[in-house]
């Protein structure tokens, strides 16, 4: 039996929560877990709907005329975005440098300095000495705290390369 943490936040603490949350997640997939109607699938689908209203009422969704619930294809990753935002301007007094946004493409490089939980899951803090990004935490990560890492943003999370690079330096 394998038993895997979907979220941080019990079910009520995700019905109003900002971030990208299981509930969200859970909304957006095409693969929809199938929810009984008694016990934890039954409390799943009553929050369920109770996000959808908070979804709608933080402008995130919004409701058709026809009754249904309709919210832009990139949901998550909008709620995503918009807590490393929020969580990063903050952490800006604590690290002294600027947050930088990690996109698609984008090289990530620098000192792996800790993580952060957040509503839409654990993220790994990479300073360098201009700036700082949240990325997507790993468990592989965790044996290369303190030390140098360098990776490239994917849309399905970070391809990262924890060798060391080699170039040209000064001999003295």
């Amino acid at each position: 039996m394998t038993l895997r943490l979907l979220s941080n936040l019990d079910l009520e603490a995700q019905i109003g929560a900002n971030g990208a949350t299981w509930l969200d997640r859970e909304l957006t997939s095409p693969n929809r877990a199938p929810l009984v109607r008694a016990g934890f699938g039954a409390e799943a689908s009553r929050t369920m709907e109770q996000r959808k209203a908070a979804l709608i009422e933080k402008g995130h969704a919004r409701r058709a005329p026809d009754g249904a619930i309709r919210a832009p294809k990139d949901l998550v990753a909008h709620l995503e975005r918009q807590e490393i935002e929020r969580v990063g301007k903050s952490l800006e007094g604590k690290t002294r440098l600027p947050l930088r946004m990690a996109n698609e493409g984008a090289r990530v490089a620098g000192v792996f300095t800790g993580t952060t939980n957040l509503v839409s899951g654990k993220y790994a803090l990479i300073e360098n000495a201009y700036e700082f990004t949240l990325v997507p935490w790993r468990p592989i990560m965790d044996e290369r705290l303190g030390r140098q890492i360098s990776g490239v943003v994917r849309d399905s999370g970070i391809s990262w390369d924890f060798t060391r690079s080699r170039g040209l330096g000064i001999g003295m």
